[in-house]
C-alpha cells in the first residue's frame, strides 16, 4: 500500500477543470432558467428545528439523527391556493426542498408517496445521485459505494435506526428494501455529533411513511406489474415471467392524533447469468508449472492461466418486505411512534456448465500459442482437466426491524428516548455433484483463445453430453448460517435558546449490542460409495445461446433426486469430528458500543450573511471480541483428531474515538448558498475480519526448536478512520432546480488490509501450541507470525462533484415538461492494494473507486404522461470476482440505461387515481467484465438480460 498524507498539486487543476466543464454543462439550463428563477417562489426557509414545506401529497421528510430522534408529523399541507404539483416533478422538488434545508451535505431521494417509487430497489434509486454509484447482483444494483470508497465503508439506518445485515459481513444489501415502502432516503456525505457513527464514505438513511403527515384522513396504494427478463428463457431453470406487488394504507383516526400505517410488497423474478471466468496466472516456472516458457522471445517467463469456467445461472427469487408504523400525537406536546419492517428473500439460483483446470501445470505442452503482454492467452494443450459443473445454490435472508420513540415537550426542552430490536439471518445452503479424481474418462486436449472483455472460444475432446463420461464420484452439501442481532437504547434532551447565535443546545447518549455468528456445516462426506453414472431419469442436455452459442452442449444433473437416491432424503448436516473445518469457519462476534455526544445548533447573521450550522463532539467506546474454537495441529504418532482437539478461545479489544464534527451554512444571496464541514469518521472492519479463527502450524528455527506461526482473523482489528473536508456552492433555480458544486478530501489515518503480525504471542492470547509427539521438535516457542488483516497506514481519497437539476416550467407549452437531473464525479486516491494474480505484481487502485461517475436522467412530464430515460455510467474500478475462489480484478468501465413511462389519469375521469406503467431495465444488456492486470486477460464476463415491467397503480 502507498501512502501519501499532502494533498496533491493537480487537485485544483481537477477542481477548475471539472468547475469549467459542470459549467459548461450546465450553462444553458442556467441562463435560460434566469427569468423563471427571478419570479419563482422560493421553498419555505428552514426553521430552527430544520422542518421543512413540501408539496401537499408528499409527506414530510425525515431528518435523520440519532435513534432518539423526536418523531413529528410534519408542517401542514399548503393552502388550496396553491399549485399542486404531482409525479416525478414533485418529488424533485421535495428533494430539493429537503437538501437546501438540511445542516450537513447530503443528497435525497424522495416518493411522491408510498408505492410510487419507480425502482425495483431503493438500491437503484440510491445510484443515480451525485458521487454514488452500485455494484451489481444478479443484474440489479444491490451494493452502494459512495464517492470512490466501497460498500464495506457505508452504514445505513432504518427511520434513524442503525441496520443489520444479512449479508454475514456488515455490508447492507441494499435491494433488500422494496422501493414501495420506502418513501424517502438520503445519502449523507457528511456526519454531524447528532448522527450514529459509521460511514468513512457516507451513511444512508431509509425512512418509511409517517400517517399523519398526509394529506387527506386516508390513502390506500396498489401496484401491479408484470416483469419479463429475455436472457431467462436460454436457462432451463428459470421462467422468464414474474411479478411485483405492493399495497398500502394510511390513516389517521382520533381526531387526526392517530395514525396508522400497514404495506406490503412482494417480489418473483428471474435470476439469471451467463457468464465466463479466467481464473488467475502463474508466471511458467511457478506454483506448479512444469517449465518456463518464454514464447514471444523477450526474455522473461510468460504467464499463464489456471483455467476457466463458461456457466449458466438460472432460477428464481421472491422478495416480501412488510412494514407496520403507529403514530400518536395526542397534544402538541407529547408523540409516540412504533414501527417495524420485516424482509424475506428466498433466491434458489443453479449453476451448471463447464470447467477446465490444469492449464498451468500442463503449460509445456502448450503449442501454436496466442502471448500478448507476456501472457499465454490461447493456444492448444494436452494433458488437462475438465469436468461439468453442477451446483446448486438456495439462500433465504430474513431481516427483521422494530423499534419505539417517545417525545415530551416542556417548555424549551424535549426529552425523547427510543429502543429498538433488529435481526437478520441468513442461510445459504452450496451442494453439488464434483467428478474430481475421476481421471479415466478426462479429456486430454484443449485449443482456447482469449478474447478480452469479450467472449473467446474453446473445444475440447470431450463429450459433455455423455453420461459414460461424465460421472459423478463425489458431491457436497455445505450449508452456512449468519445471523445478526443488535438492540440499542438512546435517549436525547434538546434546549432551545432562540438566543442571536445559539438556537439550541442537543446531549445524547447511546447503548448498542450487537452480536453476529458464523455456523459452518456440512455433510459427513464427500464420495460416494461407487461412480454415479446420470441417465435421462436424472439429467437432461443444455446447451450456451447468443455470445456463447459456439460452447460445447453438457450434460444437466438433477442434484436432488441424485443425492436422495445415494444418501437418503434426511441428509443431517453438522460439524462432525473429521470434518475440522466446520469448526475453524464458524465464530461469534459480540460488540458493545456506549456513545454520547453534544452538539450546539446555532443560526445568526455574519455581516449582512445568514450563517447557521453546528459544532458537536461524539465520543465512542467500543467493547469488541470474538470467540470461537481453536485446533491443535494432527498428531501423526498419536492420531489426535483436531476435530476433536479443541478448545474454546475468545479474544477481543477495547477502544475509544473522539468524533468532532462541525457544519457551516453561508448565506450567500436569497438562492445562494455554500457549505463547509469538518468532521472526523470511523468505519468498523468486516466480521470476518476480526473472526477469532486461527489455525496454527509450526515453523523450524533451528535443531529441535520450532516457532509457532497461524494465520486467521484479528479481533484486535481497530476500524477504519478518517478526517474528512466537504465543501459545495449550491444555487438553487426556485422551486424549479438546483446547481450545486462539491468537493471533498477524506485523509485515511488506518485502513484494514491483509497483513502480517510479527512477534505475535499466541500464548498471551489463549492460543497453545500443538502437541509436539511424533514430531522432530522438542520445544517450541510461541510467539511468531500471525497472517491476518491488520490496521495500515491509510492515504487520502479526493473528489469534486458536479450536479443540475432543472424542470424548464419556463418554456411555451407543450416544452415546459422538460427536465433533467445531471450529475457527474471526479474521485481520486493514493491508496493501493498489490496484487500478483495476473503474473505480474501490480499495484491496484482502491477497491471500488472509479475516476469518473455519472448518473444522468431526462423526463418529460404533461397532462398526467410522463417518460424519463436514465443512465449510470463508472469508469474502471477495482472489484472481487467468484470462480472457484474470491479474486480481485479490475472491472471495466460499464453504462447502463434504463427507461419509463407512464399516463395518470386526470381527476373527474372514471379512472382517476390510476396510472398505466411500462418499464424496461438494462436495455443494452450491459455486462459485468473484469480482467486480470491488462484487458487481454480475461476476468469475468457476465450478461443478466433486460428486464421489462408492464402495470399500473391505484390511489385513492
Amino acid at each position: 500500500m502507498t501512502t501519501s498524507k499532502r494533498f496533491p498539486a493537480s487537485a485544483a487543476h481537477h477542481l477548475f477543470t471539472l468547475s469549467a466543464s459542470g459549467t459548461a454543462l450546465a450553462v444553458a439550463l442556467f441562463a435560460a432558467s434566469v427569468a423563471d428563477a427571478q419570479v419563482a417562489t422560493d421553498p419555505a426557509p428552514a426553521s430552527a428545528d430544520n422542518t421543512v414545506s413540501s408539496a401537499p401529497s408528499t409527506p414530510a421528510p425525515t431528518v435523520a439523527t440519532q435513534d432518539a430522534t423526536a418523531p413529528s408529523s410534519g408542517p401542514a399541507a399548503e393552502s388550496s391556493d396553491d399549485i399542486v404539483v404531482t409525479g416525478f416533478r414533485a418529488s424533485l422538488r421535495s428533494s430539493i426542498a429537503v437538501k437546501r434545508n438540511l445542516d450537513v451535505v447530503a443528497e435525497i431521494v424522495s416518493a411522491e408517496d408510498i408505492g410510487r417509487l419507480p425502482d425495483v430497489s431503493i438500491a437503484e434509486s440510491l445510484a443515480r445521485l451525485p458521487g454514488v454509484t452500485s455494484q451489481r447482483t444478479g443484474g440489479q444494483a444491490s451494493a452502494i459505494n459512495i464517492r470512490g470508497l466501497s460498500q464495506d465503508l457505508v452504514s445505513a439506518t432504518l427511520n434513524g435506526r442503525e441496520q443489520v445485515a444479512t449479508s454475514g459481513n456488515r455490508v447492507i444489501e441494499f435491494d433488500q428494501y422494496p422501493s414501495e415502502l420506502i418513501n424517502q432516503a438520503a445519502v449523507y456525505k457528511s456526519p454531524k455529533a447528532s448522527q450514529i457513527e459509521g460511514g468513512v464514505a457516507g451513511k444512508v438513511e431509509l425512512s418509511t411513511a409517517r400517517p399523519l403527515s398526509i394529506p387527506g384522513k386516508t390513502l390506500v396504494s396498489v401496484n401491479v406489474r408484470g416483469v419479463y427478463n429475455d436472457r431467462a428463457g436460454q436457462n432451463p431453470d428459470a421462467s422468464e415471467f414474474g411479478y411485483r406487488g405492493s399495497a398500502s394504507i394510511q390513516t389517521k383516526l382520533l381526531d387526526d392524533t392517530l395514525g396508522l400505517a400497514v404495506g406490503y410488497a412482494r417480489l418473483k423474478q428471474a435470476n439469471v447469468a451467463t457468464r465466463f471466468v479466467g481464473y488467475d496466472y502463474t508466471a511458467t516456472g511457478q506454483n506448479g508449472s512444469p517449465a518456463i516458457r518464454d514464447l514471444d522471445g523477450n526474455g522473461r517467463a510468460d504467464a499463464i492461466g489456471y483455467g476457466f469456467e463458461a456457466v449458466q445461472s438460472g432460477g428464481n427469487e421472491t422478495r416480501d418486505g412488510v412494514l407496520g408504523s403507529i403514530q400518536y400525537e395526542p397534544t402538541d406536546t407529547f408523540r409516540v411512534l412504533l414501527d417495524g419492517y420485516y424482509s424475506r428473500f428466498k433466491s434458489d439460483v443453479f449453476r451448471r456448465g463447464i470447467r477446465v483446470e490444469n492449464l498451468q501445470q500442463t503449460s509445456s505442452n502448450l503449442t501454436d500459442p496466442t502471448v500478448i503482454g507476456n501472457t499465454i492467452v490461447g493456444g492448444t494443450t494436452s494433458g488437462i482437466r475438465t469436468r461439468t459443473i453442477q451446483q446448486n445454490e438456495n439462500r433465504l435472508d430474513r431481516l427483521y426491524t422494530f423499534g419505539g420513540n417517545v417525545a415530551k415537550d416542556i417548555g424549551q426542552l424535549t426529552l425523547s428516548v427510543d429502543g429498538s430490536y433488529s435481526r437478520a439471518s441468513s442461510f445459504f445452503n452450496d451442494s453439488g455433484l464434483d467428478d474430481n479424481g475421476n481421471t479415466t474418462t478426462t479429456p486430454t486436449t484443449l485449443s482456447y483463445k482469449l478474447d478480452g472483455l469479450n467472449v473467446g472460444s474453446f473445444a475440447t475432446s470431450a463429450d459433455y453430453t455423455n453420461p459414460a463420461q461424465n460421472n459423478f464420484e463425489g458431491f457436497y452439501i455445505t450449508p452456512t448460517k449468519d445471523t445478526d442481532r443488535l438492540y440499542a437504547f438512546a435517549g436525547t434532551a434538546l434546549y432551545k435558546i432562540d438566543g442571536s447565535f445559539l438556537k439550541s443546545l442537543e446531549l445524547g447518549g447511546r447503548y448498542g449490542n450487537r452480536r453476529a455468528e458464523r455456523v459452518k456445516t456440512t455433510f459427513d462426506g464427500f464420495t460416494f460409495a461407487a461412480p454415479v453414472t446420470v441417465d435421462s431419469s436424472n439429467s437432461s442436455i443444455a446447451g450456451f445461446k447468443g455470445k456463447f452459442a459456439s460452447f460445447p452442449d453438457f450434460l444437466v444433473a438433477d442434484i436432488g433426486s441424485i443425492l436422495d437416491a445415494q444418501l437418503g432424503p434426511d441428509r443431517v448436516v453438522g460439524q462432525p469430528a473429521s470434518q475440522p473445518f466446520t469448526r475453524d469457519q464458524s465464530f461469534t462476534i459480540d460488540e458493545k458500543t456506549y456513545a454520547g455526544y453534544a452538539q450546539l445548533n446555532f443560526d445568526t447573521i455574519a455581516g449582512s450573511l445568514p450563517f447557521k450550522g453546528n459544532i458537536g463532539l461524539r465520543v465512542v467506546h467500543t467493547d469488541q471480541s470474538s470467540s470461537s474454537t481453536i485446533a491443535f495441529v494432527d498428531d501423526p504418532a498419536t492420531a489426535v483428531n483436531e476435530g476433536l482437539n479443541r478448545y474454546d478461545n475468545t479474544r477481543g479489544r477495547k477502544f475509544t474515538d473522539w468524533l468532532p464534527q462541525a457544519n457551516f451554512i453561508l448565506g450567500l444571496t436569497e438562492n445562494d448558498q455554500a457549505r463547509l464541514s469538518l468532521s472526523r469518521q470511523i468505519s468498523r472492519p468486516r466480521f470476518f475480519d476480526f473472526r477469532n479463527a486461527v489455525s496454527t502450524n509450526l515453523v523450524a528455527i533451528g535443531g529441535t526448536t520450532a516457532r509457532l506461526d497461524g494465520s486467521g482473523g484479528n479481533p484486535a482489528l481497530q476500524p477504519f478512520r478518517a478526517n474528512q473536508f466537504d465543501a459545495t456552492y449550491e444555487h438553487y433555480f426556485g422551486n424549479s432546480g438546483s446547481f450545486v458544486l462539491g468537493a471533498f478530501y477524506k485523509d485515511i489515518r488506518s485502513f484494514v488490509i491483509g497483513g502480517v503480525i510479527p512477534n505475535y504471542d499466541f500464548a498471551a492470547n489463549g492460543i497453545s501450541a500443538p502437541p509436539l509427539t511424533g514430531t522432530p521438535y522438542t520445544s517450541v516457542v510461541t510467539t511468531g507470525n500471525l497472517f491476518a488483516p491488520i490496521n495500515g497506514n491509510g492515504g487520502y481519497v479526493y473528489g469534486f462533484e458536479g450536479a443540475i437539476t432543472k424542470t424548464f416550467d419556463f418554456l411555451p407549452a407543450p416544452f415546459d415538461g422538460l427536465g433533467a437531473v445531471l450529475n457527474i464525479s471526479y474521485n481520486q486516491s493514493d491508496v493501493s492494494i498489490t496484487n500478483a494474480i495476473s503474473g505480474n505484481t501490480l499495484s491496484l487502485s482502491l477497491p471500488g473507486l472509479s475516476k469518473i461517475v455519472s448518473n444522468p436522467t431526462l423526463f418529460y412530464e404533461k397532462n398526467g404522461f410522463q417518460t424519463r430515460v436514465s443512465m449510470r455510467y463508472r469508469s474502471k474500478f477495482v472489484a472481487p470476482q467468484f470462480g472457484l475462489s474470491e479474486q480481485i480484478v479490475t472491472n471495466a468501465a460499464e453504462t447502463v440505461f434504463d427507461a419509463q413511462m407512464s399516463y395518470e389519469f386526470p381527476q373527474g375521469s372514471p379512472l382517476a387515481g390510476m396510472t398505466l406503467l411500462a418499464q424496461a431495465n438494462n436495455l443494452t444488456d450491459q455486462p459485468t467484465r473484469s480482467y486480470f492486470g491488462q484487458t487481454a486477460q480475461t476476468g469475468t464476463l457476465q450478461y443478466f438480460g433486460r428486464q421489462f415491467y408492464l402495470g399500473a397503480s391505484f390511489r385513492f
